[in-house]
């Protein structure tokens, strides 16, 4: 049996095998602990993941092409999402067909994984400022929060292993993804029927999320405890080598409770995909159809209901980097050219960066531990220093955060 020692650092355990195997690392699964008693689910990472590159599978959207077929693209692309994963309830290393994987160290801070599903703090549909402008639609009146969780297909987790094989310095310069790389992710909100109609019937989660509600979205460190949330939203990415400069299309569907369909799942509507920021090519697909209000994106970009309607889904994830050293949505119309470019995943969009692939859950994760190396706060602590990053512009709704020096860099707090 080979020889093992154990290391702590802030909010991690991790065993060195002293047999010339090798590192590996057991990341937290969550920011909270589990409270005594509890007898709902409890979230663990998927963490084993591939030490080779997985076999490339038959993937349905193969023969679609993706420019083309942008619509037909994504319909295939989420009956591979679902496959085997509403079956195993969503715990993406139970899937039957195909296992997914999470992104490690996305459990620290304040809006770190809640321990019940696993879910992270996203941007909060704020309370609207004029009555009927509401960015969920024309009934909300209050500040909702949203909280998400994402995970990756084998050939996706295979890139996550490579980037956090050495669990304490993480490798950004092998943060390109393979071919056939699929990464989607679900979000929920905690806003009701009466406020948002569409929501009606859809899929629920508990999960153990702040404590807030009203006309103001507040920020910072909250307190938690376990609450209903409802699904809304669902993005998903391809890695496809067709989609000029990208090399990525992303596709987001939204929840239409008027929809035909028996289960929640048949009732997700694709809101669109989109492969580029140019709008006169043009490089997206919208479903003018698709029955729910939509604010979309930066002037009619795609965007889904819970995103920030100055942004799109290729520009936010276009920033991803580390470090991160500009803000996911442009500052000012000034800047907006440089953020609405279309840049290869292979390319930082800071010089003197690394570039992560449109990944921002890679380079958050980079960012949150670097955060805890810095803090020296231990698990689940939120140093005094670090309340300023907490100021997030998904926490408290507003679009631009402060940045903060990380390690004698200057960052903005990234997101998911």
């Amino acid at each position: 049996m080979a020889q093992s020692s154990y290391v702590t650092l802030p909010g991690l355990l991790i065993l060195l095998s002293l047999s010339g195997g090798g590192t590996a690392a057991n990341f937290p699964s969550s920011q909270d602990k589990v409270p005594p008693g509890w007898k709902g689910p409890v979230f663990r990472l998927s963490q084993t993941y591939p030490s080779k590159l997985p076999q490339p599978e038959p993937l349905p959207w193969a023969a679609i092409d993706p420019v083309q077929q942008p619509k037909q693209y994504a319909q295939a692309v989420y009956a591979y999402v679902l496959e085997g994963n509403v079956e195993a309830g969503w715990k993406v290393q139970n899937n039957k067909v195909r296992k997914w994987y999470h992104v490690p160290w996305m459990h620290y801070g304040d809006s770190g994984r809640e321990f019940i599903h696993g879910m992270t703090r996203e941007r909060t549909a704020p309370a609207p400022a004029t009555p009927g402008k509401g960015e969920l639609g024309p009934q909300q009146t209050r500040c909702f929060q949203n909280w998400a969780v994402g995970f990756y297909n084998p050939a996706g987790g295979y890139q996550v292993g490579r980037i956090w094989k050495k669990a304490t310095q993480p490798n950004a310069t092998l943060a390109q993804f393979p071919e056939g790389t699929v990464v989607a992710k679900l979000l929920f909100t905690t806003a009701p029927d009466s406020e948002v109609p569409y929501l009606k019937n859809t899929f629920e989660w508990d999960g153990n999320i702040h404590v807030f509600g009203g006309k103001t979205c507040p920020s910072g460190a909250l307190p938690r405890k376990p609450q209903k949330v409802r699904l809304l939203q669902l993005d998903m990415a391809v890695k496809d080598s067709r989609v000029p400069v990208t090399g990525w299309l992303f596709a987001t569907l939204a929840y239409n409770g008027d929809a035909p369909g028996a289960t929640p799942w048949e009732r997700m509507k694709l809101v669109g995909a989109m492969w580029g920021n140019d709008l006169a090519q043009p490089q997206q697909w919208i479903n003018t159809a698709i029955g729910t209000p939509q604010h979309l994106g930066a002037e009619g970009r795609l965007n889904g209901p819970v995103d920030n309607p100055r942004s799109s889904c290729i520009s936010c994830h276009a920033t991803a980097q580390t470090p991160m050293n500009s803000p996911m949505i442009p500052p000012s119309a000034a800047d907006a050219p440089r953020w609405f470019t279309n840049y290869p995943g292979s390319q930082a969009f800071d010089p003197g960066s690394l570039p992560t692939d449109y990944s921002l859950q890679v380079s958050m994760g980079i960012q949150n531990l670097l955060r805890s190396q810095a803090a020296k706060a231990g698990p689940g602590k939120i140093a005094p220093e670090e309340m300023k990053l907490l100021q997030r512009a998904f926490d408290s709704g507003i679009d631009q955060p402060l940045p903060v020096t990380i390690k004698g860099t200057m960052e903005y707090p990234g997101g998911r």
